[in-house]
């Protein structure tokens, strides 16, 4: 017999009390991460994913005090949250750099393209100029939307979307693209402890009014979120972005560029592996060159897409659009779609498709 509480129990009693406490620990650590589940996942595309007053499909994408990290790469590449779904609903879908998300407002060329009953989607990287990251994405998950088009910059030269390797590059740090290499249970993981730890910096600034954590060898670049439902990018932390006053891309003289053979090889394998309609255009940049992409155009049997214009306005001198400039281009890039022979051959399909549905007993 024990005496406990003033009261006398037996070795009975003990187990059963003993029994009691553990299921009642239990149920309390069951419910403790049932709410801090329903917290990280309600109303979020991933877990703990940080809105920042967006939209419940947006996410932060890139940040960090201490180093900068990226989620797209694996949120992407391992189908986490919704952007693969989303993805693969998309009648049209434009790829390439951080051109693309720069230059493209992904709500206006939506709702011009919605007159014709198309969807759209941006599926552009930040930091990777070669597609090949992509085309494994659109071969992994089978993403076969009616029209590709893809912004086939040549990088000055030092980079073409038509590329084969997987890296990714932030102010020259250039590294093996990680989502490659792991499983969707660390890409999961990665993702899960960047958002938390973006939110533990973010609250340590706000108790400590303190940037302690920022550590200033770095690559600094303003965080910016993405929308999982759209693929469009927030990119309004970028300084000038809003500016009304910032003057039209420097574009840089070259010599005569033209599309290698290797870049037609691996451009031949891009379209063949993604399928469906392709179109190429180009946002103007520093680097343009419309010659290299014309002769690709040409080689790979497709239409080149031109606005007829290059005084855009950037934020950055030239490197990317800015929003009035993106605003701009994306309206003049679908109205030049629009009198493509290919556009209205996917268009016609489209509305072949519908009209047979409808038919359908």
């Amino acid at each position: 017999m024990h005496a406990i509480g003033g009261k006398a129990m037996d070795g009975g009693s003990m187990v059963v009390a003993l029994a009691r406490y553990v299921f009642s620990l239990f149920v309390s650590l069951i419910l403790i991460s049932g709410l801090l589940s329903a917290w990280a996942l309600i109303g979020r595309d991933h877990f703990a994913a940080i809105r920042a007053g967006h939209g419940p499909s947006w996410y932060q994408d890139l940040g960090g005090d201490a180093v900068t990290e990226i989620q797209d790469q694996d949120i992407f590449f391992h189908d986490i949250g919704t952007s693969i779904e989303h993805l693969r609903q998309a009648d049209v879908v434009i790829v390439g750099s951080s051109l693309v998300a720069f230059g493209i407002n992904g709500n206006i060329a939506a709702k011009r393209l919605a007159r014709y009953g198309l969807t759209f989607y941006n599926m552009s990287f930040v930091g990777i100029s070669s597609g090949e990251f992509t085309r494994r994405i659109a071969e992994r998950f089978r993403i076969h939307p009616k029209l590709w088009i893809i912004n086939a910059d040549d990088g000055g030269g030092g980079g073409h979307f038509f590329g084969d390797t997987v890296q990714r590059s932030f102010s020259g740090d250039v590294k093996t693209i990680a989502a490659t290499e792991h499983s969707r249970f660390k890409a999961f993981r990665e993702v899960v402890r960047r958002n938390l730890r973006w939110r533990a910096e973010a609250l340590f600034k706000s108790l400590f009014h303190s940037t302690a954590l920022e550590r200033p060898d770095r690559v600094i670049i303003p965080r910016f979120y993405r929308d999982a439902a759209t693929g469009d990018a927030d990119m309004t932390a970028f300084p000038r972005y809003e500016n009304a006053d910032n003057p039209s891309v420097a574009i840089k003289p070259r010599a005569a560029c033209h599309a290698s053979e290797q870049v037609v090889r691996i451009a031949r394998r891009f379209v063949a592996t993604v399928g469906g309609d392709v179109v190429l255009t180009l946002v103007p940049n520093t680097y343009y060159c419309e010659q290299q992409a014309r002769e690709l155009a040409q080689k790979l049997g497709v239409e080149l897409v031109l606005t007829g214009k290059l005084g855009y306005s950037s934020w950055d001198g030239g490197g990317h659009l800015d929003r009035r400039g993106s605003n701009a281009f994306t309206r003049d890039l679908i109205s030049a779609l629009e009198k493509t022979p290919t556009f209205q051959r996917v268009l016609g399909a489209k509305q072949n498709s519908s009209f047979a549905a409808q038919r359908q007993p």
